[in-house]
């Protein structure tokens, strides 16, 4: 590649201008930014569209100029589509918007699949793919190529099982409204539970969202917050909508003094009890008795499994073999004349 010096508020930075021939698809070409279509998003697989340019970015830029060229793709001599690299481009272009940049360029002769191609490869070296960005990229190359193609070829590339389920599946996630959509692309929403939420209606799947979304909560409490709700709605006969309204888990939800784990412990509680009302209210006065108890640290009382029987499991820690010895002789007194 070749370097060209550019000074910009007494800083010197480098621009790439030119690069030595690539292979037959991808070239190096100087663009000036008027020649690219920023509005087009053909080849984004993005649900949100930069617009703004990164200012780290254009630091990084400014000190050590382009690390990774965009890619663009040629439309006519003077006209090029964005196919990766955007971040990079709107950043270049606020820096230095009378200059050009190298890019490298795919031909028009080029087919489409090949470019998508491309773009996946390139996409897989900055990041994993969030599941929408794999959904809205097989949206975008099922116009243009056969089914058994995209399930032979592209869902292996993307860690997608080889066949027309997980196709469907993954499609089916652009279904979803809008503020899940972009849950799930941030990662606030896990993929497996984003599956289950599709089965829902949108009423209640929006209730659970704004109850995860608010809480912010982990793989294990997205999966027990939905099986309990689905468990205790179809017990009642009620949709989750329903069963959530209710004035308890309003008072939890906008708890003023409480923050986001307080909430979601207090949730999970009164979920719990209505899910297992008798072992909860068994819980309960176990915690109570062993309240009263007043065990010093080292001491612990377990009890059986699901409360299925009154035995109880007492645990002391002792610091070492010594301590245990000398306190030995006293449990196993004790433990004789109860026997007796």
């Amino acid at each position: 590649m070749v370097y060209e010096e550019v000074s910009r508020h007494g800083k010197t930075s480098f621009l790439i201008i030119s690069c030595t021939h690539m292979n037959s698809i991808l070239n190096c070409k100087k663009i000036t930014f008027s020649q690219i279509d920023f509005d087009d998003v053909s080849y984004s697989i993005s649900p949100v569209l930069d617009s703004v340019p990164d200012e780290k970015l254009k630091s990084s830029i400014s000190r050590y100029g382009i690390l990774r060229p965009p890619i663009v793709k040629e439309i006519d001599s003077d006209y090029f589509k964005i196919v990766a690299g955007r971040k990079i481009l709107l950043a270049c272009c606020s820096l230095y918007p009378g200059n050009t940049c190298a890019c490298l360029t795919i031909s028009p002769q080029v087919t489409e699949i090949v470019v998508f191609s491309i773009l996946l490869a390139e996409k897989q070296l900055s990041h994993d793919l969030t599941p929408i960005e794999k959904a809205i990229f097989l949206q975008k190359i099922t116009p243009i190529a056969d089914e058994e193609k995209i399930i032979r070829e592209f869902l292996p590339r993307l860690g997608l099982s080889p066949d027309s389920f997980s196709l469907q599946k993954t499609l089916n996630l652009l279904e979803f409204e809008d503020p899940i959509l972009d849950a799930i692309h941030q990662g606030l929403i896990n993929e497996v539970v984003a599956h289950d939420l599709m089965l829902l209606s949108p009423q209640d799947r929006m209730v659970l969202f704004n109850i995860i979304a608010t809480l912010r909560l982990s793989f294990s409490f997205q999966k027990k917050l939905l099986s309990i709700c689905l468990e205790l709605a179809g017990r009642h006969n009620m949709s989750i909508a329903t069963l959530l309204d209710n004035d308890e888990v309003h008072d939890i939800l906008h708890h003023q003094n409480a923050n986001p784990p307080q909430k979601t412990k207090n949730l999970m509680f009164w979920l719990s009890r209505k899910h297992m009302p008798r072992y909860s209210q068994a819980a309960e006065e176990f915690r109570r008795f062993i309240a009263a108890m007043r065990l010093p640290q080292n001491v612990s009382v377990a009890h059986a499994p699901s409360f299925e029987d009154e035995s109880m499991t007492l645990s002391i820690i002792y610091p070492n073999r010594k301590s245990l010895q000398n306190a030995w002789e006293k449990i196993r007194e004790a433990t004789h004349d109860n026997d007796n």
